[in-house]
């Protein structure tokens, strides 16, 4: 927490005008107008959108009366200082979770969680704490015996961003395909369905007496429709060889890698499983924020504290290695490529990019092999039940 108040201060202060800064808080200048009508009386995904699901436009929402949209510093500290109380309840809970794990490694890998580049630089500024809160609930629930409790708190992490969706149905399919299971998962999503109601239907009869569901469709419609973004691997494809025709299809890649994840190894332990379906969510996909990372950095900690010293050796290497390379993208080289070239195109690369450009774009791809190299990693993972 105070090494995470240290760099919130620094943003705030000595660092504010730098166009490293400037970036980093430009998710936050796209909720500026959310503020604005939430404070103006107006009710989200009823009177407007919003491009997440109901839970994150929840916390927003509930943050609105705080935040004064027209002043982005301040926006930023009170955003830096609600997200601070979810990092401190993420803290405490993995510990508690490592403790069960590993007593001996449980405050080392506790600064591991709190303390990695990408959680520094971008955790005050998304919401991705928020989100670790409900995931980390439902793993302890998850490893405590209770799978359907942790589909409930999964479920609640998914209607803020649908990654936890992953972990729902790793838990069942090892639970069918393993354990021999073969109803819980009806269950399972009776609980999703239960959750899904309680988060959406208040905003669904509000919508329906409106008028109009089209506020409460708008966020799946937007991911649909999403452009191509520059700092993924299809994207720096573009600004060195040109437009790729096929980088259409990076979204359907995606999903194959994601069903392979899911039935690879189904006797893979919850953790890794986790881990494999994020990295096979993100390597090819048409959007790669720096932030996903903070997605399965819990679960790749709570599977690494158990392991032999030769395997956790290669692990940390690998998980360090990954986690420099994403503070290299972003915003290091991100920032000072976006100078040399003046703009994300096809063929900026060639026309105007220069040292940082060729940085940037070899951060991207180190990244990617990176990720590569943890996948294999975690498939070769002896078949240990938790």
């Amino acid at each position: 927490m105070v090494a995470r108040a240290i760099v919130l201060t620094l943003g705030l202060s000595d660092l504010w005008d730098t166009p490293y800064v400037s970036h980093m808080v430009q998710d936050l200048r796209t909720w500026h107008d959310f503020f604005v009508k939430a404070r103006n009386g107006l009710t989200p995904y009823v009177d407007f959108s919003k491009e997440y699901p109901v839970g994150a436009g929840v916390l927003y929402w509930a943050m609105a009366r705080f935040v004064d949209p027209e002043d982005l510093r301040q926006t930023v500290l009170v955003h830096g200082l609600w997200m601070g109380v979810f990092d401190l309840a993420n803290t405490v809970l993995a510990y508690r979770l490592f403790r069960a794990k590993n007593p001996e490694r449980a405050l080392a890998f506790t600064l591991l969680f709190s303390l990695n580049l990408t959680a520094l630089l971008l955790g005050p500024i998304r919401f991705e704490s928020a989100l670790v809160f409900f995931v980390l609930l439902g793993y302890g629930a998850a490893a405590g015996g209770r799978p359907l409790q942790a589909v409930a708190f999964w479920s609640v992490g998914f209607w803020m961003k649908w990654l936890p969706a992953f972990f729902m149905v790793a838990q069942e399919w090892r639970a069918f395909v393993v354990d021999r299971i073969r109803w819980r998962w009806l269950r399972a999503m009776g609980a999703f369905l239960g959750v899904a109601a309680l988060m959406n239907g208040p905003f669904v009869w509000a919508a329906w007496r409106h008028g109009s569901l089209a506020p409460l469709i708008a966020p799946w419609r937007f991911h649909m429709e999403r452009p191509l973004y520059w700092d993924t691997l299809l994207g720096v494809g573009q600004i060195w060889l040109g437009p790729l025709p096929w980088e259409r299809y990076g979204s359907w890649w995606t999903l194959g890698l994601v069903v392979l994840a899911l039935v690879a190894r189904p006797r893979l332990r919850l953790e890794y499983k986790g881990v494999l379906l994020c990295i096979a969510a993100i390597v090819f996909n048409r959007i790669y924020s720096a932030q996903f990372h903070l997605w399965f950095y819990p679960f790749l900690l709570l599977g690494m504290i158990t392991e032999s010293e030769g395997r956790l050796r290669r692990f940390l290497i690998i998980a360090v290695a990954l986690d420099v390379l994403n503070a290299i993208v972003f915003p290091l080289s991100f920032t000072l490529c976006l100078e040399e070239i003046g703009g994300f195109s096809p063929y900026a690369a060639v026309a105007n990019g220069g040292l940082w450009t060729v940085v940037f774009s070899a951060a991207i791809i180190l990244r990617t092999v990176a990720l590569g190299a943890l996948a294999v990693l975690l498939l070769k993972t002896p078949p240990v039940d938790p």
